[in-house]
């Protein structure tokens, strides 16, 4: 499915809309998950793709590195009002292609018990449920999954 208007483009953790988009994101988990939501500070050789619609960034992802053949996913979202269109599976399928362009044999990524759209997204695209890995192993609000790509 093509969807008009969209454009990926790959951004530094700095970049003006990465930043926007990203404390959009944690705002939002903050008023869902309150003091229960983990803090974890990003990598700095992360590598961001921004989602823009008709030239407004809406959605991005980040690509963190973990070790040999293993990424992990992270901040991946899109605004409220965009939901609902396909984005995030574009996301999704882009941060996979960058994985594999990088020689990642593996992806992983957290996300929370009260986002099922999100759940139903990952497994619906091949990622499994794995045990929590850190630093969520303690984390009650946590799921972990993994993709061999």
């Amino acid at each position: 499915m093509v969807i008009e208007g969209v454009e990926l483009r790959p951004a530094p953790p700095t970049d003006a809309d990465v930043l926007a988009l990203t404390t959009a994101q944690q705002t939002e988990l903050a008023a869902m998950y309150g003091a229960d939501q983990p803090l974890v500070a990003l990598h700095p050789d992360i590598a961001f793709t921004v989602l823009t619609l008709d030239s407004t960034a809406v959605g991005c992802v980040g690509l963190q590195p973990v070790g040999p053949g293993l990424g992990e996913i992270k901040r991946m979202y899109v605004v409220p009002s965009a939901r609902g269109w396909g984005l995030s599976r574009i996301l999704l399928e882009a941060v996979e292609t960058q994985a594999r362009e990088r020689g990642l044999t593996r992806l992983r990524l957290e996300t929370g018990t009260k986002q099922v759209e999100a759940i139903a997204l990952y497994t619906h695209h091949g990622f499994h449920p794995t045990p929590p890995y850190p630093p969520f192993e303690n984390e009650a609000v946590s799921l972990c999954y993994a993709k061999d790509l």
